[in-house]
């Protein structure tokens, strides 16, 4: 089994030029190919100017496209505009848009994929590139409502944050502080629930440490915590199902109901705690527990694919998808029973918390968790259960697609999780359901890409 999937992944994976064929044929021609490159490049360069986390994922930006998305915002009269130095930041929505749009009008040039002469495959890339702008438009979308996404953009601020000079100083302490009053602004009754207000205050905290010598910014801050805290809370989650299953099915082709993913994870909950059951010499100490929320909760290290020919599944992970280079590290170094005991009780916890986010996501709350979802294998401290317990109420997408990614690495158990997780390490980046479907071309496997008749039992696949 180990030898067929090595060789699935090697014919899956390209990025290499085929052996050119003896005799004296006409020589390729370059020309479409090359355009498309340049297509491509054009596309990211459009998106990672517009928004510095896309270009964190590994795209080196030209001056000109940084140039050209503002320019465009200043003819167009944007109000939304505001520069962090000298590049638009995440807050500025309307730029964002119109780079998805340019984008998507670059790509929609190309009817069909120009000729394979180079081994690389460019019918898969313009696939990539499609799913990552419909992607972008979707979380654009999720990210216009302010106050609930704020958080997660003071977040993006943070992560992305650049020192000014000197000289900008000033323009830095205007820009920031404008920002938060827009925040503050956007506070409203019944705006926020428990979670979503505790996220956002969370948020400032890594923002505040960059505050010495910006004093608007500092007071802004100051007025934005205050007012976070005043708020009339709501008392539930809104059900936001619609648009986290639009998100959900761009960023991993899931296409089940909300009734049948739940009850997909719940079965998927439990074959983890069976793997957990059969580890000889272990136990689930409080230790362990804790280490494994930690690993959920602030997973470290990056995802990049050692090799060329594609460009998007060379580039870092987004958001929804950088958990998963940290379990798949793990999964392939674990060796032990204590090693496989702490990712396996991670992968537990992770997938747990996808359940509760898909409580959250409905407009349930801890009473239809309780009723409804998977517990974890060992309690948690309060400061560490509340925090899982945020993350899913405030990053649904995030958690869901945790969980997904989850159960196909774990899809035949523990005894082919490290192969399974190489292959995709080896793959790069991509949606969930392209990897299932490059790394598997001979053998579809059932999984939750397709819907099944009954909504009350899910099977996984063994």
């Amino acid at each position: 089994m180990k030898r067929l999937l090595v060789l699935v992944v090697a014919c899956a994976c390209g990025g290499t030029t085929p052996t050119a064929r003896s005799g004296t044929g006409p020589k390729p021609n370059h020309t479409e190919i090359d355009q498309f490159v340049a297509d491509e490049d054009r596309i990211l360069n459009v998106m990672a100017a517009a928004d510095a986390r896309i270009a964190s994922r590994g795209i080196v930006l030209d001056k000109a496209s940084v140039h050209h998305a503002t320019m465009g915002a200043i003819l167009a009269e944007d109000p939304s505009l505001a520069m962090e130095g000298d590049r638009p930041d995440v807050f500025s929505f309307d730029v964002r848009s119109r780079a998805i749009d340019s984008a998507a009008e670059v790509l929609a040039r190309w009817k069909t994929p120009p000729e394979d002469v180079l081994g690389t495959r460019p019918a898969l890339e313009m696939e990539l590139l499609a799913r990552f702008i419909a992607s972008e438009k979707l979380r654009l979308a999720s990210e216009r409502e302010l106050p609930r996404s704020a958080g997660l953009l003071l977040g993006a601020l943070a992560t992305t944050w650049r020192a000014p000079e000197m000289k900008d100083v000033g323009e830095r302490d205007d820009w920031l502080a404008r920002r938060f009053a827009e925040v503050t602004k956007s506070l409203a009754p019944k705006s926020l629930t428990p979670d979503e207000r505790d996220e956002l205050d969370d948020a400032l905290d890594p923002l505040e440490h960059f505050l010495e010598g910006l004093p608007k910014s500092h007071a802004a801050l100051v007025e934005l915590r205050l007012a976070v805290q005043r708020v009339d809370l709501a008392a539930k989650p809104a059900d936001r199902w619609a648009a986290v299953s639009a998100r959900l099915a761009a960023d991993a082709g899931m296409k089940l109901s909300s009734e049948t993913l739940l009850a997909f994870i719940g079965t998927e909950a439990k074959a983890l705690r069976d793997e957990i059951d059969k580890l000889v010499g272990v136990t689930v100490t409080e230790e362990v527990a804790t280490h494994a929320a930690d690993l959920v909760l602030a997973p470290d290290g990056t995802c990049r694919a050692a090799f060329t020919g594609s460009k998007m599944r060379a580039l870092g992970p987004p958001e929804e998808r950088a958990f998963d280079c940290t379990v798949r590290a793990r999964i392939v170094d674990a060796h032990t029973a204590d090693e496989n005991l702490g990712v396996l009780v991670a992968m537990h916890d992770a997938v747990v918390a996808g359940a509760w986010a898909l409580v959250f996501a409905r407009g349930g709350d801890a009473t239809t968790i309780a009723l409804a979802a998977p517990r974890l294998v060992a309690p948690l401290g309060p400061t560490a259960s509340g925090k899982l317990t945020r993350f899913a109420a405030t990053h649904p997408v995030e958690a869901i697609s945790r969980a997904l990614s989850i159960e196909w690495i774990m899809r035949n158990g523990l005894a082919e999780a490290a192969l399974r997780a190489e292959a995709w390490k080896n793959f790069g980046d991509a949606p969930l359901d392209i990897v299932d479907r490059e790394l598997h071309p001979q053998k579809r496997e059932k999984s939750y890409v397709n819907e099944t008749k009954s909504t009350s039992k899910v099977a996984p696949s063994r």
